[in-house]
């Protein structure tokens, strides 16, 4: 299946925007449902625990975007922070 991402460096890690708003701008911008967003993507390394930590309570954005069955990439796997 053909798709599309978004990759962020802090706006998932920040809450500047949820995993459902992306869906329902996705959405939008398809004229619906069928929209092809298929995955997102956030720093996450050794330094930057972050996302892992909230993962691990339950908390977003990596168990919201698994929910929805979005992929999740990392980016900058290796970069200090």
């Amino acid at each position: 299946m053909a798709g599309y991402g978004v990759a962020t460096w802090a706006g998932l890690e920040e809450e500047a925007f949820m995993v459902g708003e992306l869906l329902a701008l996705a959405a939008e911008a398809a004229g619906g449902q069928h929209h092809h967003l298929v995955a997102v993507q956030m720093p996450v390394s050794l330094t930057m625990m972050t996302p892992i930590a909230r993962a691990l309570h339950g908390r977003r954005p990596l168990p919201a975007a698994a929910d929805v069955g979005l992929r999740v990439m990392a980016s900058a796997p290796a970069a200090p922070r």
